[in-house]
């Protein structure tokens, strides 16, 4: 499989897999009928491209799930889509061009790919005709929202992230070189909640640390035994600090 993704992908994917334990899965698409009758399916295009994206609930507030890497909305946030609040939110889990069934085209690393996923992602809710929504993004999709938020303020209500890392250390050197986007952190405008699991195994502390102290007026919540798919291990805890945040 890394080896499809070429070379960027490959590297990422490697530093990703060598952190998990044994036993720990690579979510993978499942089967649309695992979602409750009130999850709508549907693709639209968006910027030269057809983006898959589930919807559930009818609440004005709107909110977009970004998943990880190799993951798409469905894999990454069943107890988000089936267990956030309908009343309060209209939810939308997407899946990013070249994951889950945003395919074609196949997944690619170009350089600047954080910021297509980011600039996809506006402009996908802008074709569903929300104004301003507010960003859950985990891991990858965390670093997506941070550049969504930077890029897009008038865009973004609020932003909720967990997983994410902002610039490269020396463990990862070989997989970038300098910033991922330290650089925009300023930029960010929205209400932002950092969650951060003190026993993730692909992301030390110090990340969500340095993303608190350079996105203004942020909170950091930390979870203690909490990994890195903390939303699913402790979904109903997450899901209520989410909900808390959020209103």
């Amino acid at each position: 499989m890394a080896a499809a993704l070429g070379g960027r992908g490959a590297r990422r994917l490697r530093l990703l897999l060598s952190a998990l334990k044994p036993g720990i899965r690579v979510p993978r698409p499942g089967p649309a009928a695992a979602l409750s009758s009130s999850v709508t399916s549907a693709r639209v295009a968006v910027n030269g491209v057809h983006l898959h994206y589930l919807r559930t609930g009818d609440g004005e507030h709107v909110v977009l799930l970004l998943p990880g890497m190799l993951g798409s909305g469905e894999t990454d946030f069943g107890p988000q889509i089936e267990n956030l609040s309908k009343k309060l939110f209209t939810v939308v889990a997407w899946d990013p061009r070249g994951y889950g069934l945003s395919r074609p085209p196949d997944r690619d690393f170009p350089v600047e790919f954080f910021e297509r996923d980011a600039k996809d992602a506006v402009d996908l809710m802008k074709a569903l005709k929300f104004k301003k929504v507010s960003l859950l993004g985990w891991s990858d999709g965390g670093i997506t929202a941070l550049i969504a938020a930077a890029r897009y303020p008038s865009c973004i209500h609020k932003m909720v992230i967990w997983g994410a890392n902002a610039y490269v250390t020396d463990q990862d050197e070989e997989l970038y070189q300098g910033s991922i986007c330290r650089h925009l952190l300023p930029l960010v405008q929205c209400p932002t909640l950092i969650v951060h699991g003190e026993k993730d195994p692909l992301v030390p502390r110090f990340h969500a640390d340095f993303i608190h102290r350079h996105v203004r007026g942020s909170r950091l919540h930390l979870m203690p035994e909490g990994k890195h798919n903390l939303h699913l291990r402790f979904a109903d805890e997450f899901n209520k600090l989410v909900e808390d945040f959020l209103q």
